[in-house]
């Protein structure tokens, strides 16, 4: 074939690679023997035999409820009618690319990115399941609170540039950020004033165990939650008493990824933070080195989510808030 300009050979060359791309994906996810340890989304048996194909899915039927399924039912994905876009949508997830970027890349309009976008995370958010294992460290920090995209805003002044969060502000998000020397991660974030000590002890007081060390900043919440705790090993960090057995540089580090990471929304409706959090857990567990297998990985991953949500139910939940 040939081509007027270099322009249409690179956009013919990627167009084809990732149809070949998609098509790899989607066999793979539609092989029951890819995906091991599947089983019935409907009463969750393993006893599952395919039952041919339908628009060239691969079936399955369950012997113990005889309900029918294919590898995507009850899953973000399954009631969409642009199924085979999601792999592309995720690549420009896992690029971190805008609605408008994606929207130009998919050819799906932003307004639909937008609303798969949150009912992907909402179905990753019910799926959290974080167990620490050993040592643990925590850290945080103060973000602006947000209403982006809110179109009833009142009682608010002008915003300053330059603001600085401290405790006993208004208008600030906690973010904590916790983590084990098993690379376990625990992202929360709370909009409510006076809330941290409670949003440590339920985040933190059934991953943390109190027979274990726990090193955190000097933030005086930390103290109140391991006194209740009764962790006996908490070890409050500053740069004047850390050693190279007590710190909170893990802690720092994920901290620094996770601020640099939602940094390039260019700004995050506090509503909606603990969604993206759950997000960014999700991707950083996925192979994002090769974006093929990472693709792959995430979208195996979504079989194991159990939504029922639509397009239709988002929207709902989103005017209501």
């Amino acid at each position: 074939m040939k081509h007027k300009s270099l322009y249409d050979f690179i956009t013919f060359y990627k167009f084809s690679v990732t149809v070949v791309l998609l098509k790899n994906i989607l066999n793979k996810l539609n092989n029951k023997g890819f995906n091991e340890n599947m089983c019935c989304p409907h009463c969750k048996s393993d006893n599952i035999i395919k039952n041919g194909k339908y628009k060239r899915k691969q079936r399955f039927i369950c012997k113990d409820c005889d309900k029918n399924f294919n590898s995507l039912t009850n899953t973000p994905i399954s009631m969409s009618h642009m199924a085979d876009k999601w792999p592309l949508f995720i690549e420009c997830l896992i690029k971190g690319l805008s609605l408008r970027a994606s929207e130009a890349e998919i050819g799906v309009t932003y307004v639909t990115l937008f609303y798969w976008r949150h009912k992907l995370m909402r179905a990753l958010k019910s799926t959290e399941n974080n167990s620490f294992a050993g040592a643990a460290e925590a850290d945080d920090t103060f973000l602006a609170y947000s209403e982006k995209g809110s179109r009833k805003i009142s009682g608010r002044e002008p915003k300053k540039s330059g603001n600085k969060y401290c405790l006993g502000e208004d208008n600030k998000v906690l973010l904590l950020v916790a983590v084990d020397h098993r690379d376990h991660l625990l992202l929360k974030a709370s909009a409510s004033k006076n809330s941290y000590v409670s949003l440590i002890y339920e985040s933190l007081g059934g991953v943390v165990s109190s027979n274990e060390v726990f090193c955190s900043n000097y933030n005086t919440f930390y103290k109140h939650f391991a006194n209740l705790k009764g962790i006996k090993q908490h070890f409050r960090v500053s740069p004047y008493n850390r050693t190279e057995e007590k710190n909170i540089d893990l802690a720092y580090r994920s901290r620094r990824a996770v601020e640099t990471w939602l940094y390039r929304f260019r700004g995050i409706a506090s509503k909606y933070l603990n969604n993206y959090l759950s997000l960014y857990n999700c991707l950083r567990k996925s192979n994002l080195d090769k974006t093929e297998i990472g693709i792959t990985n995430f979208m195996k991953a979504l079989r194991y989510v159990n939504i029922k949500e639509s397009y239709a139910s988002i929207r709902a939940l989103n005017l209501a808030h």
